[in-house]
């Protein structure tokens, strides 16, 4: 008994670390947006909320039993009752029932709560069976397909690529761009300013990452790029383009010209935290950089730009590049100084 007890300790644990990495949103852009909206159009805070849940929903799905490796499972002395007990066990671990339990027995909405930890086992059993059926075979993702692009960064762009699509910023920003394709196909009468306030939320959802372009680097990466034969613009370029061809595919059924002004400014706004102040990032999280004042200069600049572009002159996106160059030379620079 007291081996079990003392799995089951070192399971609340581990999940306990793991749950404080998802507090990465509150430093988050989208979560500043979010705030900012509720004020103004509180309706709209579910459809955001929706957006956020669904993404939050797979992580705190996992199964804390996964944590352990295979071999220490099986030389656990533990009893074949034992072992069940561990696997209800673990369930009561789940971030996702703890969620769920204050809508089953606060705010009644038993049917929400159902869902929410029926899905949760829904994920945790597909898991499973991926696991069984790709054991003792060599793993692929498909984030290892992403393509190299020619030239001498190709290969550091495709990384960074990579990179980006494993945050949760780029699944918000992919889903809210997937809603506004689907209204501008299906819905009666779309509205046209429509596009481009959301191309620009499209934007703010993946600004945070902006500012923290070398967070899944640290730190041994850090040390890589020291060694490699490329000046500290030409790192900076190649974490760029990554950002800045994403953000174009997202906001491209949406109002391009808008959402590359806005995308050219929240990443000229972010090489100062990229560079001086780093932050560690943790895949499959949001990206969790800082609101005040990186993130509130990223935000409204990029906004004031974007609806300029759409609404004033085109030459505002020239302004905006024009910005990026200025920004992109100094904080090189900057890069160098700091070898």
């Amino acid at each position: 008994m007291a081996g079990f007890v003392a799995v089951l300790r070192a399971l609340a644990r581990s999940v306990w670390r793991d749950l404080r990495t998802f507090s990465s949103v509150s430093g988050n852009n989208l979560a500043l947006f979010i705030v900012l909206v509720m004020y103004q159009q509180p309706q709209s805070i579910v459809f955001f909320g929706m957006v956020v849940g669904a993404l939050l929903l797979g992580p705190l799905s996992g199964d804390p039993l996964r944590k352990v490796p295979a071999d220490r499972w099986a030389l656990w002395p533990l009893t074949l009752r034992q072992r069940v007990s561990l696997r209800l066990g673990s369930l009561a671990l789940s971030p996702v029932v703890w969620v769920a339990l204050p809508f089953l027995f606060v705010a009644g909405g038993v049917s929400f709560a159902a869902l929410m930890i029926g899905g949760a086992l829904a994920i945790q059993g597909a898991l499973a069976l991926w696991s069984h059926f790709t054991a003792g075979r060599a793993r692929s993702i498909g984030l290892a397909r992403t393509p190299k692009l020619p030239g001498r960064l190709g290969g550091l762009v495709q990384k960074n690529i990579r990179q980006m699509l494993s945050t949760l910023d780029f699944y918000a920003a992919l889903l809210l761009a997937l809603s506004g394709s689907l209204y501008r196909v299906f819905g009666s009468t779309p509205d046209p300013e429509a596009f481009m306030i959301l191309a620009l939320v499209v934007v703010i959802a993946l600004s945070t990452y902006a500012q923290c372009l070398f967070g899944l680097d640290l730190p041994s990466g850090m040390a890589r790029y020291r060694v490699l034969p490329l000046r500290g613009y030409e790192i900076l370029l190649a974490k760029d383009i990554a950002f800045l061809l994403v953000a174009a595919v997202l906001v491209a059924p949406l109002a391009p010209l808008p959402g590359l002004a806005g995308a050219l400014v929240a990443v000229a706004v972010g090489h100062h935290g990229s560079v001086l102040r780093p932050i560690a990032q943790t895949r499959w999280r949001f990206t969790g950089g800082v609101i005040f004042p990186t993130g509130f200069f990223q935000v409204f600049p990029l906004v004031a730009v974007g609806v300029a572009t759409a609404r004033a002159s085109v030459w505002y996106l020239a302004l905006a590049f024009v910005a990026y160059v200025a920004s992109l030379w100094y904080y090189g620079r900057q890069w160098d100084n700091l070898v």
